[in-house]
């Protein structure tokens, strides 16, 4: 082939500080390739990386996680910071067409090379390149006679003026360190004259046995000559077996970008589908520039045959929700099993890997999750991430870095939110993961919202990254917020379920849950502390227990922890750290069990609902079902036999029942899958004190892709039962064989009276919020005392 990358990503960089302004003046910009140059006892650094990490590994910073250390390396984003990196050209890139290509900077940076200045740019998310064919050397010089040199700019500090564009680094579980650095790789690629780039496949579905690629690639002409070649368009299978489909056409490329478009049937096609609903069949799509026998450039996608719709949710009428919100691939209906991601493994780019994302995208498939949502709280996923879905079946949901902001309504500011977003469109949109984008979260959530200009920047994104795909657009979650429905929503659009957590014990999960009437729930929180293992690597030691102000620094709160505990076990489980985690932990799974089973019994009027978070971006004592660490929760086990595509499921209306009284469940099963059991057997147990005390079975004949009752539990408690008792569930087919199990674990007790105490622990909790705020340290006053 003619392309040749040379790939500078690793630890050859270096770097070093100065005072904002102060490189340039020093003229590090002009240092050349010199082996024992001014450079020379620089920093190493690593790209792709940041520069948190990078002073970290030099011991400049101490580890940013532990402790309260956070706080302690602000004083970084002060600073510009220049990183240089030398290197050598092959010689078999002479005479072509020479491209520096930068895959993402955050957040802005000038760029020289050997002491000419290529250029600016602003914005994490796009990709830039500068032409380097006149700049470039090729001298043998030791290590290379070619200096790079990257000047970041110190971070910006409101999160306001940059969104859609940076990485959120404001909310109630971020600490206010700014990430920046050279976060995604960097590369020198020569081609020819002639070269493909931004190839985009749409996809349309006629039948299981043909599909139809609409390919559109932009071609750039490096010449000043009209140049008549052929295009090949080819799709051959990846991972399934296909005959190769191939398209020829003659064009006459223009000097400059040309687009051109072509059409591909695909017959005896492959689909792609959801995990949960057939194969992850995979093609490789190539477009290559052909001069007679000569091959001028190619370029390939990997892709999936699938075609993504949305479609309105029964049950709703255009005075409910005016939006589509269920799922359609391929013509069948996609229920979400979703989660939130949580922001990539680690907030500091520079402490991620393959291995990390690797690892828990499988522990995602072993949740049994079948979507994931990126939201606006952190940033789109990395390609890797995307590719790894694509092979796993797991679908995502990606919305842009728009978040909990009332943003700016200048054109400038919109003019490059509108870039950015579009680029993130463009280097993500051939994934057949991919399968919805949102442009933000929780931005018509306030009276300020109400105000601003978020409607309309939500509703322009849209219609510019619509012009660069036909994968569906919404314009923001949730939608019927109190402000959205002030601002002209519809009631039972989106929601998200957070106030059960937030509220502390205002409510139970009985009362707060069912109450929601939604078409999908895009977010709903349940927190936890991880295990001590876990804690002892970012709590100080003396902090761990009783508990410290690290742990409230990490974003415990606490309170509604300790009161979330009450809720669930009529316990606060206070007598040690080992019982404390463990509750939380059970109480999380708990939590997950009632709340998205609740929703999953209302399809298809109900059309997806996400746990927040699956993991989590920090080490923290919040939502993840899996730590920072890739430590599983016990919660993680309750979220996974929850979400088993077919699920025996017990309605029940109150998790306590009182001696004596008669409990009632409803039994259900809920089937995701695209085919029916015919006479399988729902049967059912309850136990008490450790014993079997009723049990029965019901028959069931279960329809594709539904949800329906099937009977239902009467059992009459003992007049003197105290403590709890169990309920279990077992789902067989027609020869014995279990297909999927369930267990739940109620209270005997008096509801109003446990709601009482509740009510009591939460006017304590909200004592502190009224004189210290969301303070860390309100749940120790005397640190206030003292100082």
């Amino acid at each position: 082939m003619s392309r040749e990358i040379l790939d500078l990503s690793g630890y050859r960089w270096q770097m070093e500080r100065m005072r904002p302004g102060q490189g340039v003046k020093e003229g590090l910009h002009l240092l050349p390739a010199e082996y024992q140059g001014t450079h020379f006892s620089w920093n190493f650094g690593a790209v792709p990386g940041d520069v948190y990490t990078d002073l970290h590994r030099c011991n400049e910073i101490d580890d940013p996680y532990f402790g309260r250390n956070m706080h302690r390396a602000k004083w970084v984003a002060e600073y510009e910071w220049w990183y240089s990196r030398r290197f050598e050209l092959p010689k078999t890139m002479q005479g072509k067409k020479i491209r520096l290509i930068f895959e993402g900077v955050d957040y802005s940076c000038d760029v020289w090379l050997n002491g000419h200045h290529l250029g600016r740019h602003e914005g994490m998310f796009s990709e830039f390149e500068f032409d380097i064919s006149e700049v470039a050397s090729f001298e043998d010089w030791r290590d290379g006679s070619n200096m790079l040199m990257v000047k970041l700019d110190p971070p910006p500090k409101n999160y306001r003026n940059c969104g859609g564009k940076k990485v959120n680094f404001s909310g109630d579980y971020f600490s206010g360190l700014v990430p920046f650095g050279i976060w995604r790789p960097v590369k020198v690629e020569a081609t020819e004259q002639v070269r493909v780039d931004n190839i985009r496949t749409d996809i349309t579905v006629q039948s299981e046995q043909q599909a139809t690629i609409a390919a559109t690639a932009e071609v750039v002409n490096h010449s000043q000559q009209v140049k008549q070649v052929t295009l090949v368009a080819k799709a051959q299978g990846a991972n399934c077996d296909t005959e190769q489909t191939q398209v020829s056409q003659s064009v006459s490329l223009q000097p400059g970008s040309n687009k051109l478009e072509l059409n591909m049937v695909v017959e005896d096609a492959k689909l792609w589908w959801p995990w949960d609903m057939g194969e992850q069949n995979l093609y490789d799509f190539s477009i290559e520039l052909v001069d007679g026998a000569v091959s001028l450039d190619a370029k390939s996608e990997r892709i999936g045959l699938r075609e993504v719709q949305m479609d309105f949710n029964p049950g709703y009428t255009r005075d409910d929700n005016e939006f589509p919100w269920t799922f359609v691939i391929n013509g069948k209906r996609h229920f979400l099993r979703s989660a939130c991601w949580g922001g990539q493994p680690s907030f500091l780019y520079g402490q991620n890997s393959l291995k990390k994302y690797e690892d828990r995208l499988e522990m995602v498939k072993e949740a049994n999750i079948n979507n994931l949502r990126i939201f606006g709280w952190h940033p789109p996923e990395i390609p890797d991430f995307y590719r790894i879905c694509d092979e796993l079946g797991i679908t995502v949901w990606t919305n842009f870095t728009l978040a909990t902001q009332a943003y700016p309504k200048d054109p400038e500011f919109i003019e490059g939110v509108l870039h950015e977003c579009v680029e993130t469109v463009k280097q993500r949109r051939n994934h057949p993961s991919q399968i919805f984008w949102m442009g933000g979260e929780e931005v018509f959530f306030s009276g300020a919202h109400e105000e601003s200009g978020n409607k309309a920047l939500m509703e322009v994104i849209g219609k510019s990254v619509n012009k660069y795909t036909n994968v569906p657009y919404g314009l923001a979650s949730p939608l019927s917020s109190e402000s959205a429905i002030n601002m002209g929503f519809k009631p039972h659009e989106s929601m998200h379920a957070n106030e059960h957590y937030y509220q502390g014990g205002a409510e139970f999960m009985e009362e707060y849950y069912p109450a929601l009437d939604c078409a999908i729930i895009p977010e709903l929180t349940a927190a936890s502390a991880p295990s001590i293992d876990s804690l002892k690597k970012f709590i100080p030691e003396d902090e761990l227990w009783p508990m410290g102000p690290s742990w409230a620094y990490h974003w415990a709160d606490i309170d509604i922890l300790i009161n979330l505990n009450y809720e669930v076990f009529g316990d606060y489980r206070m007598g040690s750290l080992e019982e404390f985690v463990e509750a939380t932990q059970i109480a999380q799974g708990t939590v997950i069990q009632f709340a998205l089973e609740t929703y999953r019994r209302r399809k298809p009027k109900m059309s997806g609902v996400a746990l927040c978070h699956f993991i989590t971006h920090v080490p923290d004592i919040k939502w993840g079902v899996v730590d920072f660490y890739g430590e599983k929760k016990i919660a993680f086990d309750w979220l996974k036999r929850t979400y088993q595509p077919l699920l025996p499921s017990l309605h029940f209306d109150k998790r306590r029942w009182s001696a004596g009284e008669a409990f009632n469940g409803g039994l259900w099963i809920i089937n995701d899958y695209q085919h029916g059991y015919d006479g399988l057997s729902l049967e059912w147990q309850v136990e008490y004190q450790g014993k079997p005390v009723a049990e029965g079975k019901v028959s069931a004949d279960v329809a594709i892709d539904s949800a329906e009752q099937f009977g239902a539990i009467d059992w009459q408690l003992p007049a003197d039962a105290e403590g709890q008792f169990e309920v279990r569930l077992s789902l067989k087919s027609a020869d014995g064989e279990e297909l999927s199990n369930n267990h739940y674990v109620l209270l005997v007790g008096d509801q109003a009276q446990a709601k009482q105490k509740s009510l009591e622990y939460l006017a304590e909790a909200q004592a502190k919020l009224d004189k210290h705020g969301h303070c860390v340290y309100r749940y120790w006053p005397e640190m206030w005392e003292n100082h």
